[in-house]
């Protein structure tokens, strides 16, 4: 979800100047402006030009040029040392450079030269918003409204505390309170929807985009987060439109482009969608996940071979993406070939790995054996030997055994542990992960079922530290095939 607004602020001023203040030659070059006032500071001229130098920090902290009018601002205060806007526009450039803590030092000292400076004080309360000091911010914001108990900007950074605490029907209230203040208030209508839409209030959020719309029509990004609300709605036509006009404003916006293509996938549109990833593609050569959106589509018409291509794109780009492992897995079973199939699954395991260590054969392709995992398999060794019925020893055996990689050992312990204790539903889930490991997926899936029909409880084990590969199409497909499991 996009919360910035693009904004693009037109700014109308003369760069050129002379000595004699009142001459100012019109232009709309700004980076001529900044070179100019370079020129009058190298020159030494700073402080028969102050006036326009302030303009031109003003300019660059409209046009979101930080540093430059960081710089500005240093050398004006060289002549204006006691000037208490100019720390706080140092405060203000600071703090939109995400350098709260420094920033705060300048804004208390314009505080100081001025303590009922209701920016300052909003300002300082966008410092502890910022650093999560709420309580705080929930005090400067309050001073700063009993002197100024109808300033628009007071009661939209109220909007933005409450916001970040994440109480968004009082964070909309304050928002709305700061629009009607001020109707041409844009960013404070926008934040409103917002806060409607994070709060799942779908249709107050429409409205407040519409109206904030009604404001900026040509912001591509609050027709796209329009879009995003009227799918909410289940208005699926109209998102459509919502997001073509994003598109007809910035047809290089990838995620406009992205939502339009899984909107149209949910329509059953897959030529238009397939067109739509493939204009992702143009803007973003290496977004995986729109390669991805194109083979599940291809897989959807049943064109398992062009889905592969696709899959394997997305793969390339992104070696850890399970689900498209899964996907190509399930294309290849589709093919009827198995063994890819089962090489997929295995791959997908090892890529969505979570919790379970043992399922990462990456960590033991270098493994490095602890002389005192060694002394313990010895001592282990010698306890079993003494009494081949202790189960715990032997399953701690075959645990230590697989920490050094030893896997066919460890496989053999668990054999010993099943001949006793044939119904041991762990012993049967560890096997299946050490034939994972052995690159045996279908040994590993035979003794991933028989864990699942000893011990149900473990189906749940494993999809909670393999979210989304148990509800897989490859899986439940390979789980069913009854010829998968003819094996030891």
């Amino acid at each position: 979800m996009l919360l910035q607004i693009n904004g693009y602020l037109m700014s109308f001023f003369d760069s050129e100047y002379s000595e004699n203040e009142n001459e100012f030659i019109e232009s709309r070059d700004l980076p001529a402006s900044i070179k100019k006032a370079k020129t009058l500071v190298e020159e030494g001229k700073t402080f028969i030009n102050q006036n326009f130098l302030e303009e031109v920090v003003d300019l660059c902290i409209e046009n979101y040029r930080y540093r430059d009018a960081l710089s500005l601002i240093d050398t004006l205060l060289e002549v204006a040392p006691y000037n208490a806007d100019l720390f706080l526009q140092k405060g203000i450039c600071l703090v939109q450079l995400n350098q709260n803590r420094r920033a705060m030092k300048f804004v208390d000292k314009s505080l100081s030269l001025n303590p009922v400076d209701v920016d300052a004080l909003a300002e300082k309360a966008l410092i502890n918003i910022n650093l999560k000091n709420f309580e705080e911010a929930q005090r400067i914001l309050q001073q700063a409204l009993a002197i100024e108990p109808k300033n628009e900007l007071i009661y939209y950074r109220f909007g933005k505390l409450y916001q970040m605490k994440e109480l968004y029907p009082k964070a909309a209230e304050y928002f709305e309170k700061a629009a009607e203040l001020d109707p041409e208030f844009s960013e404070a209508v926008f934040q409103t929807a917002i806060s409607y839409e994070y709060g799942n209030n779908y249709e107050a959020a429409l409205g407040a985009y519409d109206r904030y719309l009604d404001i900026e029509p040509n912001c591509e990004v609050g027709w796209f987060n329009r879009g995003i609300v009227l799918e909410g709605l289940n208005k699926p036509e109209k998102a459509i439109n919502s997001y073509e006009l994003s598109l007809a404003i910035d047809d290089h916006f990838t995620d406009a482009w992205f939502n339009l293509g899984n909107l149209f996938a949910d329509l059953g549109k897959f030529d238009q969608s397939i067109e739509c990833f493939k204009n992702v593609l143009k803007l973003e050569r290496d977004d995986e996940a729109a390669y991805f959106n194109i083979a599940t589509i291809y897989e959807e018409k049943e064109d398992y071979v062009t889905a592969i291509k696709f899959y394997s794109r997305a793969i390339k780009k992104d070696s850890g993406y399970h689900e498209a492992f899964l996907g190509r897995g399930y294309c290849f079973y589709k093919l009827n070939k198995v063994r890819s199939a089962l090489r997929d699954f295995r791959l997908a395991l090892a890529a969505n790995y979570f919790s379970d260590e043992v399922w990462d054969v990456s960590l033991r392709e270098n493994f490095q054996i602890d002389e005192s995992t060694i002394l313990r398999i010895n001592e282990l060794i010698e306890l079993y030997q003494e009494n081949p019925t202790d189960l715990s020893v032997a399953k701690e055996l075959s645990k230590k055994y697989s920490e050094i990689y030893a896997i066919d050992k460890a496989i053999d312990y668990l054999f010993k542990v099943l001949q006793l204790q044939p119904n041991d539903g762990e012993s049967y889930y560890q096997l299946a992960k050490l034939y994972f490991q052995k690159k045996m997926s279908k040994h590993g899936l035979y003794y991933l079922k028989k864990a699942f029909s000893v011990k149900s409880a473990i189906k749940q084990k494993f999809s909670t530290s393999f979210p989304g590969v148990s509800q897989s199409k490859l899986f439940i497909a390979l789980m069913e095939d009854n010829s998968i499991f003819q094996v030891r």
